[in-house]
């Protein structure tokens, strides 16, 4: 015997609701799910289209759809009645939509109506309802394929749930499947991208096709929402998950402030390491793994710009900041001392005094020989294998970035040396420009 789905609300729905293209009662209600008026049209376009068998009755009333084939220019189209009444819609409305999206529309208005169910029975059963409005659509493999797998597609049912607040936001358990849900009904689905959480977000904005609007919107207000995050079970599954799933790429160095103090709570005392670095860090963190927490350098930005010296990042030092991009050398070898001397002594006869404390590092970029950071200026070790030429060219150059604030491979620091050396040829010359 065929099976039918079959989706009921309270009340009898008003015919008009099939012909009307946009016209919604909705919008002005932010409870309501649905508001563009105009699914349920390309709903029934579909069923159509597809020769999908389906009744729907308001009571005990079935309103009728049918097709009339009509010639326009040199193509015929089949233009929808309804109880008789030829309509301006044809059965090629909504020709990208998925069985789905069938389900969904007919389903989120018997939500927003109330006393709504959802239901699979046998076609003898497809009778009218007293009072109520419903929906009986033969099930086909897509149709079957929706009932088989509800949590995909709506969160009314997952009994997964880590985390709701007061206004009806909702998280659940991530895995391999990235799903997004507003208002309990699907608008984002990615079937390959792990993901620490699915969420369930009123917030969301969606376009007409019901999906979310706008991605990196979507995200930008995501990564608030899990700023101000207080539930430890959260905060903690994500330090420990997010380096191989999508909330990685989250914007985590920006809007610090909303961090809330269970962020840091939740470190519990840890040594961070930048996941992009962390086999630089490969023997440290094997001898004590306990001691580290690997996280994205982004998120370890962040957590470093919110509480400040609380977050130690593997490699600090007293009076540097640091993202795991480094070792700092606490104690120079021989040669070290005396090319670093060497150079001081050359700068000084030449009346260009250092200003900044100097230290000698290991960088985890091996292209990078130098860097000005925190009013202090890095060396690599490998410039001390280059001569004290490189050594002195290296220290000139971070100091002047720490003087002047300029960026590497800019015009103006380009122009600020330019000028820096006409100088030195008037002191020559004695000859003033």
């Amino acid at each position: 015997m065929k099976k039918y789905i079959k989706i009921e609300s309270k009340g009898i729905i008003d015919p008009q609701a099939f012909i009307l293209l946009g016209a919604s009662t909705k919008r002005a209600d932010n409870s309501k799910i649905g508001f563009f008026g105009s699914g349920l049209k390309y709903s029934i376009a579909y069923l159509l289209r597809n020769g999908i068998p389906f009744k729907v009755f308001a009571d005990y009333k079935e309103i009728i759809f049918e097709t009339t084939p009509t010639p326009f220019r040199d193509n015929s189209f089949d233009v929808i009645s309804i109880n008789g009444e030829k309509t301006s819609m044809t059965t090629e409305m909504g020709l990208d939509w998925e069985a789905w999206f069938v389900v969904r529309e007919i389903y989120c208005n018997a939500l927003d109506e109330g006393e709504s169910s959802i239901t699979v029975i046998d076609e003898k059963e497809c009778v009218p309802v007293e009072d109520k409005t419903v929906f009986y659509i033969e099930c086909n493999k897509e149709f079957d394929k929706i009932i088989d797998n509800w949590d995909l597609y709506f969160s009314e049912n997952r009994k997964d749930i880590v985390y709701y607040d007061n206004e009806c936001n909702q998280i659940y358990a991530g895995g391999d499947q990235y799903i997004v849900y507003r208002k309990g009904i699907r608008c984002h689905y990615a079937e390959n991208q792990k993901c620490s959480f699915n969420y369930d977000m009123s917030w969301v904005v969606i376009n007409e096709s019901r999906t979310i609007k706008d991605d990196w919107d979507f995200k930008w207000k995501l990564r608030t929402y899990l700023q101000k995050c207080t539930d430890k079970k959260v905060i903690t599954h994500l330090y420990n998950t997010i380096c191989e799933t999508m909330e990685r790429y989250i914007s985590w160095d920006t809007g610090v402030h909303s961090f809330s103090d269970e962020w840091l709570s939740c470190l519990n005392g840890k040594i961070l390491v930048p996941n992009e670095n962390a086999g630089y860090w490969a023997e440290e963190v094997k001898y004590s793994p306990n001691d580290f927490l690997i996280l994205p350098s982004n998120l370890i930005e962040g957590l470093k710009a919110r509480f400040l010296d609380e977050v130690k990042v593997i490699g600090d030092v007293s009076g540097l900041s640091n993202r795991g991009d480094m070792r700092v050398y606490e104690t120079l070898n021989r040669k070290q001392e005396a090319l670093l001397n060497d150079a001081r002594t050359f700068l000084a006869s030449a009346d260009y005094l250092i200003k900044y404390e100097i230290k000698v590092v290991d960088f985890v970029q091996p292209e990078r020989l130098g860097q000005a950071k925190d009013n202090t200026i890095l060396l690599s070790h490998k410039l001390f294998e280059m001569g004290r030429k490189e050594l002195v060219s290296c220290i000139i150059e971070e100091q002047e970035h720490l003087i002047t604030d300029f960026a590497d491979e800019t015009r103006a620091f380009q122009n600020h040396f330019i000028r820096k050396y006409v100088t030195a040829l008037e002191d020559k010359t004695g000859i003033y420009l």
